[in-house]
């Protein structure tokens, strides 16, 4: 073949030219020098390779950076080179079978390696030579026949596409390279004389090559200088190849697993600290590190959730971000908090010099609380956020209003920021943290789309579909690992063993149980069956009024369902008193007796009225004599005379009587004044002294726990009063003497925000900075509290906890166990005391638990909404409650993580463990594609992890996918896979046969089509509420109106087609369902142009920018795994 003297991959391409020569070159010997290799290279010549005599490959290494010149390149950076070469490479079956060739290539005898270390290696040769190499001088070089030396690299593109400069040197030559005119002028210039024409065609070729043959000598010469200077890289390289995901390593399960999540945690691990400036908050590791999370999820989202359990300090997490924005960046802040943290965060942000808004949560929820004062926050800080899981509250609405001004925006012109913090972001319901969460998407159920959630309400009723104890908190992984920072006190333990603050070390004490039992029957002096099968039986017939309509007229289905569950949920809430305290059964036996005569009285008069509406209008009437052992009796006259409850009557919608069996109604109403009466004639004259569970609680008061300190906590008002009587009045004077006279204390929804700061001081002084008050007649040793006390309260002073009432919502007993296990506790041991009756507990728990179980089938139905919902008892509670029963130490922790929802904390921290163990290098070496396999029972299926560059430059997508082939769907649900691959470093290795090329594609087109389907979604027009839609129309419907400004009216319709927060939703139905009535266009457009005014254009978050699609070349497989039984 005719060589050209130029390769320059424009005219003349390498791989064309190498491919011709090693054709004609079979059984011959070749050799190479390159800077680079890479497998591609070796696929365009792999055929013409594999026929020859002998093959040498010298590999080096050329600089990258003006600081690698004059150093010397090493094995190590030639070994990254290759292997980074093979992680970019898709894995693919070609490519798997290419790999496989090039190993068998190189285990040949014939091919060797070597690697050229002692300097950079930037040459670029390729050497061919005559020679047929015998047994005796394999590799023995005699006669060189082509040389091409320049700038490719023994790569793909250095081969064919790059821009390259190579030069032939060659000793053969045909008759026009000898009869060469051109180059014949071109040189004449040298002498005055022409070339001989005696010198034959045939010397002329000789003369040639010999010039070639000299080039080619010294080039081979050089070649052995560099070949000697080298080292032996033959095995190094096929190990290399062997490692790679083509080859065949076998790597352990384990490696796979810690290679997963090396690669998901890499852009995170030991990022520095991102503050702004000096700070003056000082806190511990584990505090920075959610710091650090919290700075990054604000910046995408807007919004973030610390949801650490109680007593971790979530406060002064919240503090240092406060100082990042109010004090480095002098933005407008506001802290909402329970009244009874206001001080704490006035004083604490107070001493740092940041400059905040501290407003109570009481406050924000007054009908007038003035919301435009607060317009131009940037951001808020919302302590105990779990109090705005009731969108219907006012609270809620005045906070999504406060939100919602200037469009979403606060001073700076950004969108508002919002700060979460609570220990316990689901109390009864999953909802209970979607309406959180909702306070930031202000509406958008599109809002996180970008991360794989197309509709939020959607994703969070799945997630309560969800089947079994905790599957529902883990359906929700993928968004809480967006949002929401979640660490519970065991893995605090477990992974900064060593935390400090100021320091100091932090330590845990370990919290223990103890079970005091009492008998329940006794106190009711054998009346505690009758008791409960006179509750069980009760119809409560004003809650349930839908049950009682006439044949024929239309039953609301959605408000039998509500209804129903109400029903259920009172005589859950009549059992749970009975079991507090005899003062709240019998001020709940009174109330209701009153309750059901005075709606009697009313239905007597051919008058009825929703129960709600009767409860709310009683609320006029004082309540006196609670306590009284008088007969209630109806309150109807009284209501009548009340001017107040008169009016309140009188804009309640009444209801049609005519609907009703007033007749039935009446019966059942009657039947349960019997029931309740008979009840009442029982129990209204059971003194103190009989009471066996108070007479229990003084006993371990004086005996066990005297000396102590000691906090009581009930779950009703009523039942903490009576404590305090019996123990602090008047009536615990024989108590008080017996227990060493400590100052008893109560605390309950009634005392003022001030009142209850200076208790707890007085309680805890030490913890809360007033130590004046230790040994001083102020301090308080015994103090009965309800749940009022149960959030952000420092409490460490005291050691000794006693639940009176039994654990219906142990989410409840965590909150009031983190108010004494907090930083800074001195006790080695808390503990936690339960009351337990020893007999008639279990007939109880049934009953509540039948009661619960028809208002969860109730709820399948779809009837009924978070309020109602939060009254219920879980069915897990029950369990709960027995281990409890029990002292099962285990149970606080265990109800912690549930209340913490699934975590990827457990798995950084298996991360950490390893990389303080091994180093960060033992993991960096890990090539990328490579797969392993493992047994778990009845699984069938492949793990694969592909990671690709955020479209939109903020990090890294992560794609973790598992194709279940037992139900033939692919899983993406992090939790659920890291939960599969999750193993232990002698976990064997077992590989399943399946196609993983076929899976590995199936997988590919799921990952693509479900960004494709994300970036529809941030496309599309955002998801509306339906009404919106409805007033949207009606004013487009009313454009040629006398009355309407067309262009005010298209400017309303502009702001009715994005989304809103639910306030203003509200609003416009209200203001709808007046135009039904009036058909007053101009009203309701003023409505519309009124919010629209008030509120703005709603501010877009740069979560939702749109980014380019997702290619199929964006993907790199990170590892990947077979799961089989």
């Amino acid at each position: 073949m005719k060589i050209p003297y130029v390769i320059d991959n424009q005219t003349n391409r390498l791989t064309d030219v190498l491919n011709g020569l090693l054709a004609e070159h079979a059984g011959r010997s070749v050799d190479v020098a390159t800077a680079y290799f890479t497998v591609q290279g070796y696929r365009l010549l792999k055929d013409g390779l594999d026929r020859l005599g002998t093959f040498r490959l010298l590999l080096g290494a050329e600089p990258h950076a003006g600081e690698d010149v004059g150093l010397h390149a090493n094995a190590k950076a030639v070994k990254a080179a290759l292997t980074g070469d093979l992680n970019r490479e898709p894995f693919t079956e070609e490519t798997l079978r290419l790999i496989e060739d090039l190993i068998r290539y190189l285990r040949k005898d014939h091919v060797l390696v070597n690697l050229h270390d002692q300097g950079f290696l930037h040459a670029k040769c390729f050497l061919f030579y005559a020679d047929r190499p015998g047994q005796q001088g394999l590799f023995d070089r005699f006669r060189p026949i082509v040389a091409i030396v320049g700038s490719s690299n023994f790569t793909g593109p250095g081969l064919t596409s790059n821009r390259e400069l190579n030069l032939a040197h060659k000793v053969l030559l045909d008759d026009a390279e000898v009869e060469d005119p051109q180059a014949e002028k071109s040189v004449a210039w040298l002498s005055d004389q022409s070339a001989s024409e005696r010198i034959s065609l045939k010397n002329r070729q000789l003369i040639k090559s010999e010039v070639g043959a000299r080039a080619i000598i010294e080039l081979e010469q050089w070649y052995e200088r560099q070949w000697q200077d080298a080292r032996n890289f033959k095995d190094d390289l096929i190990a290399l190849l062997d490692a790679s995901k083509f080859g065949q390593f076998e790597y352990t399960p384990y490696q796979i697993y810690m290679k997963a999540l090396f690669e998901y945690f890499k852009d995170d691990l030991d990022r520095p600290a991102e503050g702004v400036g000096r700070s003056a908050v000082d806190l511990a590791e584990f505090q920075e590190d959610a710091v650090r999370k919290a700075r990054k999820i604000l910046a995408r989202y807007d919004g973030v959730m610390v949801a650490d359990s109680v007593g971790l300090g979530k406060t002064w997490i919240g503090k240092k971000l406060l100082e990042d924005f109010a004090y480095h960046l002098r933005q407008q802040a506001l802290v909402v908090c329970p009244a009874s943290l206001e001080d704490m965060w006035e004083t604490e942000l107070g001493k740092a010099s940041i400059s905040v808004r501290v407003i109570s949560q009481e406050r924000l929820g007054q009908a007038d609380f003035a919301v435009d004062e607060y317009s131009n926050v940037d951001v808020i800080l919302i302590d105990e956020s779990h109090n705005f899981r009731n969108p219907g509250s006012q609270r809620y609405e005045n906070l999504e209003r406060l939100i919602g001004l200037n469009g979403g925006l606060g001073r700076d012109g950004n969108r508002k920021k919002l700060i979460l913090l609570t220990a316990t972001p689901v109390n009864n319901d999953l909802l209970d943290l979607y309406q959180q969460i909702n306070l930031f998407t202000r509406g958008d159920l599109g809002y996180f789309a970008a991360a794989g959630i197309g509709d939020l309400r959607k994703y969070f009723l799945a997630a309560r579909r969800e089947v079994g104890d905790r599957s529902s908190a883990v359906a929700l992984f993928n968004l809480l690992e967006e949002v929401v920072i979640r660490r519970t006190r065991p893995f605090i333990r477990q992974a900064y063993p060593d935390a400090t603050i100021n320091g100091e070390r932090i330590t845990f004490p370990e919290r223990k149980l103890k079970t005091v039992r009492y008998d329940l029957e006794a106190t009711y002096n054998g009346i505690y069956a009758e008791v409960v099968f006179g509750i069980e039986g009760l119809r409560l017939a004003p809650y349930n009024l839908e049950a009682f309509k006439k044949k024929g007229v239309e039953v609301d289905e959605l408000e039998a369902g509500r209804e129903q569950a109400l029903v259920g949920i009172f005589k859950s809430r009549y059992l749970k008193r009975f079991e507090s305290s005899i003062a709240a059964f019998r001020i709940s036996v009174r109330r209701a007796l009153e309750f059901q005569k005075t709606f009697e009285s009313y239905i007597l008069d051919g008058k009825a009225l929703k129960s709600v509406d009767f409860h709310r209008a009683m609320r006029f009437l004082e309540r006196e004599g609670e306590e009284d052992d008088a007969l209630p009796t109806s309150k109807a006259d009284e209501l009548d005379a009340s001017e107040d409850a008169k009016t309140a009557l009188g804009t309640m919608p009444i209801v049609d009587p005519a609907q009703y069996n007033l007749r039935a109604l009446h019966a059942a109403v009657q039947h349960d004044i019997d029931t309740l009466t008979k009840i009442w004639q029982r129990v209204k004259d059971i003194k103190p002294e009989k009471d066996a569970k108070l007479q229990k609680l003084k006993t371990i008061l004086f005996k066990d726990l005297k000396g102590k300190k000691v906090i009581i906590f009930t779950y009703y008002k009523d039942t903490a009063r009576y404590l305090y009587e019996q123990l602090g009045g008047d009536a615990g004077a024989a108590f008080l003497k017996k227990a060493g006279n400590p100052h008893v204390r109560r605390m309950d929804s009634g005392a003022a925000p001030k009142e209850r700061v200076g208790l707890v001081q007085a309680f805890a002084p030490v913890a809360n900075k007033r130590p004046e008050l230790l040994g001083t007649e102020k301090e308080v040793d015994l103090l009965i509290s309800t749940d009022v006390l149960s959030e952000g309260q420092n409490l460490q002073d005291c050691g000794y906890l006693v639940n009176y009432d039994l654990h219906w919502n142990p989410t409840r007993m965590v909150q009031r166990a983190g108010r004494i296990d907090r930083i800074g506790t001195k006790f080695d041991t808390l503990w936690i005391y339960n009351m337990f009756p020893e007999e008639g507990l279990e007939r109880l728990l049934r009953l509540v638990q039948s009661l619960s179980a028809k208002i969860a089938d109730i709820d399948r139905t779809g009837f009924l909404d978070a309020s109602v919902l939060g009254e219920t008892v879980h069915p897990r509670n029950f369990n709960t409650l027995r281990r409890i029963r029990e002292e099962d130490g285990t149970v606080i922790e265990e109800e912690e993580q549930f209340t913490e929802l699934a975590s990827n904390e457990f798995l950084l921290q298996q991360l950490r463990t390893l990389l303080n163990k091994e180093g960060q290098e033992a993991l960096d070496q890990l090539p990328d594609g490579i797969h392993s396999g493992l047994a778990r029972d009845r699984t069938k299926g492949i793990f694969f992890y592909f990671k690709a560059g955020d479209p939109i430059g903020q990090g890294h997508l992560h794609f973790w996918r598992y194709y279940d082939l037992r139900e033939n769907r692919i899983v993406d649900n992090r939790y659920l896979i890291a939960n599969l691959i999750a193993c232990n470093p002698d976990t064997p290795r077992v590989v399943a046969d399946y196609d993983v090329f076929d899976l590995k594609e199936k997988i590919v087109i799921d990952i693509l089509q479900s960004h494709q389907r994300q970036q529809s979604i941030q496309a599309a027009p955002k998801v509306i509420d339906p009404i919106q839609a409805t007033v949207a129309t009606a004013i487009q419907g009313y454009l040629q109106h006398p009355k309407v400004d067309r262009v005010q009216a298209l400017d309303a319709i502009r702001y009715l087609n994005q989304p809103l927060p639910g306030v203003q939703v509200k609003e416009l139905r209200n203001a709808f369902k007046a135009f039904r009535n009036d058909q007053a266009i101009d009203v309701l457009l003023q409505v519309v142009l009124s919010l629209k005014s008030r509120y703005g254009t709603i501010g877009t978050s740069d979560s939702g920018a749109t980014a380019r699609s997702l290619r199929r070349e964006d993907l790199h497989l990170v590892c990947f795994e077979y799961i089989c039984s």
